[in-house]
């Protein structure tokens, strides 16, 4: 899109709304009035910019987006979306590296709109798990997690969840595998005898960490350094990003080894 179709399609959230709106099917005026809470005075005049630059005609008493305008709506979606995620705290985004993402899930980093970010509660807490997502771990009941990271609580925390009878799937790291194996041997081994559990080890390079459940998704990217991020976790629970970080663990998990014994 050139500089002008930009700005005249994100410089309003009127006429952006407006051709996304139309994207579902012609509609009347009272209906796009409805759908933007506002007056037809407020309407008209950018339904007569985006007519003006041919995005919509009007056939009869409703409006309806131009070829062209079926084109340009069809791609507004992801970016829309992209700029949600990113909108909501670029500077986080901006010193993140989101390049350590799989290019397939990078070019879907939209689906994690309206994230939030969890944080340590205060300085005597920095490098303990955090409290907003242990507390949504605990009531899951279907949990999948690649960890490039190793964290000594860890290991008893997702056993205690395998004796709840919690669906477990863990990917790691060939390093963090060798090390649960020396330091965590015992409590391993009891995690791997369950039926509801399941572990995979993976050989290629993995620099983030993530949790999916039924629930929730946590994401810990490292910074643009890869200096890993143990303060600030992003967390999500629309849909769209629970699917996402179940695609995210498909991918490496088909790339891995399963470790049934050691």
């Amino acid at each position: 899109m050139n500089s002008q179709l930009l700005e005249l399609i994100f410089l309003s959230e009127k006429r952006k709304d407006l051709l996304l709106f139309l994207k579902e099917g012609p509609k009347t005026i009272n209906e796009i009035k409805i759908h933007l809470n506002a007056s037809a005075v407020a309407v008209l005049p950018q339904l007569k910019k985006l007519r003006d630059d041919s995005l919509v005609f009007r056939t009869e008493d409703v409006y309806i987006l131009s070829p062209l305008g079926i084109a340009v709506a069809g791609r507004m979606q992801a970016m829309v979306s992209l700029l949600n995620v990113f909108g909501n705290c670029y500077k986080y985004w901006a010193n993140h590296s989101i390049e350590c993402i799989p290019t397939l899930l990078r070019s879907r980093i939209g689906d994690l709109k309206n994230c939030t970010f969890s944080e340590p509660p205060d300085r005597t807490r920095l490098f303990e798990p955090h409290r907003e997502f242990v507390e949504n771990l605990a009531i899951s009941r279907r949990i999948k997690g690649t960890a490039s990271i190793f964290h000594p609580l860890y290991p008893s925390l997702f056993l205690s969840f395998a004796k709840k009878r919690a669906d477990i799937s863990l990917l790691v790291t060939r390093p963090v595998y060798e090390r649960i194996k020396e330091e965590y041997r015992t409590e391993f081994r009891e995690f791997l005898n369950f039926e509801n559990t399941c572990f995979y080890v993976c050989d290629e390079k993995i620099e983030f960490s993530h949790v999916v459940t039924e629930r929730f998704l946590s994401l810990s990217l490292p910074f643009s350094d890869g200096i890993f991020d143990h303060k600030q976790d992003v967390m999500c629970f629309d849909p769209g990003a629970l699917r996402w970080g179940e695609d995210l663990f498909a991918y490496y998990r088909d790339r891995s080894e399963e470790i049934t014994e050691i």
